[in-house]
């Protein structure tokens, strides 16, 4: 597929600029498609984050780059990103990734310049906040959150000096997190006896995609007062553009969040490195094969998801099964023999989901089959900050002077987000 040649006579006088911004947009529905087509048409290298499908039911408020029908069923990121490759510019690339930001630790937004939440999810934001929120500094991408209300559009952009992307949530919209939503609330209006849900156009969806475009655009080229700001577009009958500055919310639980005092790096991925390759170099830094590696701990829809499950029983007929997942991977279906799973049975609950080993650190003594997998089907996510503890000869946390922490990530995680397709 060829791609187009500009007339540079006819473009921005800034658009060199735009060459060395990668961007990732998190949600390629009715805006996240729009901003791919901005950016690219823009000149950066924008990358694309969603795990499901276009359907033929939202087509009118999608960028007119996914086809109606051709494009149906495909996953939305991988769709909308192959659609851009003829309009970006020959040293720009983009990329679409088929999965969930439970799947990303804090390293994979690193080589980002920016990050937008174009997403209908509180836990999501939360989430995503989280994972940028534990990123250094010098590390971390400016973040833009957009979304609409009725035909109301708006866009946030901020670098997490001023407020986080949870000082822009109303903690009592976390009560039911499965609402769909925007940055501007849920997509939700109360009435005494009911509720319904609000509809938007393409016209405030694109719009709150230009919205984020020009925050974007201001913030590449210098503009000094872009930055930490709200943008509002109000429509017809109340035609308004106004601009406003968020505070910090109050005991808010992002702006906790902090980076790793120390990080120290590892070569590879999580994607290719087994876990005894992993627990080589480790060693060979501590100087001690006397460590543990935490399992993963992912924090989301407040649950806590921290244990390896190594076997259970199925949920249907009650036989020993091998399971060999991270809890936080495991739906209720996948804990089934391959009997009941080949007869279509469905698994029930059990008052929890194991009843087998659950591990909650690795180490060198790790059973083989263990030690072969990589860091990812282990549960860590691409990009993890990795949790290494010596006990040094304590018995228990309320020895803590004793124990140390170290964190590890791997080198190469970062640049796994522009080539990879699927988590």
């Amino acid at each position: 597929m060829s791609k187009v040649i500009y007339n540079a006579m006819k473009l921005s006088e800034h658009r060199s600029l735009f060459h060395a911004q990668r961007i990732l947009v998190v949600g390629a529905g009715a805006v996240g498609t729009h901003l791919m087509e901005f950016f690219a048409k823009m000149g950066t290298s924008p990358d694309a984050l969603d795990f499901d499908a276009f359907t033929l039911e939202n087509a009118a408020k999608h960028s007119c780059l996914v086809r109606t029908p051709d494009d149906a069923g495909r996953n939305k990121a991988e769709c909308v990103s192959g659609r851009v490759y003829p309009l970006l510019d020959e040293e720009c690339s983009s990329n679409g990734i088929d999965g969930e930001l439970c799947k990303l630790g804090p390293e994979a937004f690193a080589d980002y310049s920016y990050v937008v939440a174009a997403v209908d999810n509180f836990d999501a934001k939360v989430l995503l906040n989280e994972l940028i929120r534990q990123l250094p500094e010098n590390r971390r991408p400016i973040v833009i959150m957009d979304g609409t209300y009725d035909e109301m559009a708006q866009s946030v952009i901020l670098d997490n000096t001023d407020f986080c992307i949870r000082c822009l949530i109303d903690e009592s919209w976390m009560k039911d997190s499965s609402i769909r939503t925007s940055c501007t609330g849920p997509q939700v209006r109360q009435f005494e006896d009911g509720s319904e849900i609000v509809r938007t156009s393409n016209l405030a969806s694109s719009m709150a995609a230009h919205l984020s475009a020009e925050q974007l655009r201001a913030s590449v080229i210098g503009s000094t007062d872009v930055m930490n700001r709200r943008l509002t577009y109000t429509a017809y009958p109340h035609l308004e553009l106004s601009s406003s500055r968020p505070m910090r919310k109050q005991n808010c639980p992002g702006c906790a969040i902090h980076p790793p005092a120390r990080i120290e790096w590892l070569h590879g991925t999580v994607m290719e490195v087994k876990l005894k390759e992993a627990v080589a170099q480790i060693s060979s830094f501590l100087g001690t094969t006397d460590f543990e590696l935490s399992v993963h701990r992912l924090n989301y829809r407040k649950v806590v998801h921290a244990g390896f499950v190594v076997d259970d029983i199925c949920h249907c007929c009650r036989r020993p099964i091998k399971v060999m997942r991270h809890e936080g991977r495991i739906f209720l279906d996948d804990l089934l023999c391959d009997e009941c799973s080949a007869e279509g049975k469905h698994a029930h609950d059990m008052a929890g989901f194991s009843h087998g080993e659950i591990l909650h650190a690795f180490d060198i003594s790790s059973e083989k089959d263990v030690q072969e997998m990589t860091l990812y089907d282990l549960g860590y996510p691409l990009g993890a900050h990795i949790e290494v503890i010596q006990r040094n000869g304590a018995l228990d946390y309320l020895d803590a002077g004793k124990i140390k922490k170290t964190i590890f990530s791997f080198d190469g995680d970062h640049l796994k987000m522009h080539e990879i397709h699927k988590l």
